[in-house]
């Protein structure tokens, strides 16, 4: 089943909802990262979280950012997602895994102290960043605080990651149902409700579909009003590999050119290698100094 974000509404009872699948989009995450087990399935959800947050931006190439940091073994991670379902990111440390309960291993992790933070545009043209210390721990229950200190909008989220067979990332489901403006305060609390008593799972059980399991956990009435493919995208290319370089200057790209004679740049995001060798080195050196006169 392909990974897609589902946004829609079920207008009689005020709610907006968006659904999201990162299940073949994570396991690239971990082969392209390394991941170990718990570092994928925390990265995994991550990717929906990050998903979530992008679906809810306004134009198709605004981007939300989504950044864990912590003291424990895994560090942090980084997800950046747009409202067309691109998304990337990385792990600070791939080589972590607690055997036993995920859920527990996935704390140990996360360690003693860490905070959450969002980097989300503005509609003035900047960006606004907002950060919630981690208190449970645990990435669900810590990016719900974050809406509710954050959005101020009645919220209800869940990530999860259920297992199938021996494959750790069997399905991969982030959701997100907010009250709007004149919405019904009893739904949403109704729904509130129904997933923390892990409804999505059991939901996802009886109909993997999006809008089979919406039915099966929040009833009939969804509207759909938009459906996209999600895809592990990255835009990073050579020419701003070169523009990284001129950000050195004369002076930096003088002192490369006496010592190494070629920069290597990789990707954070995808692994991709970038090498700008000798002789684009100085061209770029004799296209900084010309700008200088």
């Amino acid at each position: 089943m392909s990974d897609r974000i589902c946004r829609g509404l079920y207008p009689s009872r005020g709610l907006r909802v968006v659904f999201v699948r990162a299940t073949e989009t994570a396991r690239l995450a971990r082969m392209l990262h390394g991941l170990y087990p718990t570092s994928a399935r925390l990265f995994a959800q991550g990717l929906a979280g990050g998903l979530l947050l992008g679906a809810l931006q306004k134009r198709d190439d605004e981007r939300a950012n989504l950044q864990l940091e912590c003291d424990g073994p895994i560090g942090g991670f980084l997800v950046d997602a747009d409202a067309s379902g691109n998304v990337r990111g990385y792990v600070r440390h791939a080589e972590v895994h607690f055997p036993g309960d995920p859920a527990q291993g996935a704390r140990a992790a996360l360690g003693g102290t860490g905070h959450l933070t969002v980097l989300r545009p503005t509609t003035e043209g900047g960006y606004y960043r907002s950060t919630v210390p981690l208190e449970a721990f645990d990435l669900v229950e810590d990016l719900r605080r974050w809406f509710a200190s954050s959005e101020q909008v009645a919220t209800v989220l869940d990530l999860c990651v259920l297992p199938a067979e021996d494959e750790p990332l069997g399905d991969v489901v982030g959701l997100l149902v907010q009250r709007l403006p004149d919405g019904d305060d009893a739904a949403l609390e109704a729904a509130r409700v129904l997933v923390a008593a892990g409804g999505l799972a059991e939901a996802l059980r009886k109909d993997p579909h999006p809008q089979g399991a919406l039915r099966a956990l929040l009833g009939e009435g969804f509207e759909l009003l938009a459906d996209m493919e999600v895809a592990y995208r990255c835009g990073c290319d050579h020419a701003r590999a070169r523009a990284a370089v001129s950000a050195l200057g004369v002076t930096g790209i003088d002192e490369v050119l006496a010592v190494e004679r070629q920069v290597v740049i990789d990707c954070q995001f995808c692994k991709k290698r970038y090498v700008i060798d000798e002789p684009e080195l100085r061209e770029i050196r004799g296209k900084l100094a010309a700008q200088e006169v």
